[in-house]
């Protein structure tokens, strides 16, 4: 980020949340998409077992005690977890002209640079309608109101640095 100000580019940041990220990872979907990657075989059938034979069971007062089969979703606190979301949101990344995306187990960061703060955030809409996409064919969305917009102010910048919002499914930010 310092290198492009440096440069005498603005830059900015939008920070995402894939909502309910772990729960919504589709077993087959999953074992597809590592059977398209050249997996081991034996792995995918692990995998396809690892995620297909949960239960869960609701505890409250006066509540049966009954397993129930969960179809979707990563079990919670296993050391696999993280590694098959991961996997299974690869495709959520992208190149990104004129930026950087990164991400963090549910978490993705996307970072633009141009001359101006308001084509930065024509660049973040874009880039986040693509991610939309691409989600939407996963079965994962974004959580909205976890949504973060940063600029990065250089040291040229005088008053305000941006007022102008970034309009992200019906919210502006």
């Amino acid at each position: 980020m310092k290198a492009l100000q440096r440069a005498g580019k603005k830059v900015s940041t939008l920070l995402l949340d894939i909502k309910w990220g772990f729960n919504n990872v589709n077993p087959s979907t999953l074992c597809g998409m590592l059977r398209a990657k050249g997996v081991n075989p034996y792995l995918v059938s692990w995998t396809k077992s690892f995620l297909s034979s949960m239960t869960c069971r609701l505890l409250y007062q006066r509540s049966p005690k009954v397993f129930a089969p969960v179809s979707v979703g990563t079990p919670e606190g296993s050391p696999v977890s993280p590694l098959l979301f991961f996997i299974y949101v690869s495709r959520l990344h992208c190149e990104m002209p004129r930026g950087l995306a990164l991400s963090y187990v549910d978490d993705i960061g996307l970072t633009v640079s141009s001359a101006s703060y308001r084509r930065n955030i024509q660049i973040l809409q874009k880039q986040y309608a693509r991610l939309k996409a691409r989600g939407t064919r996963l079965g994962v969305g974004f959580s909205v109101p976890k949504t973060e917009l940063m600029h990065g102010p250089t040291n040229c910048d005088r008053g305000p640095i941006s007022n102008a919002p970034v309009h992200l499914d019906g919210s502006v930010f």
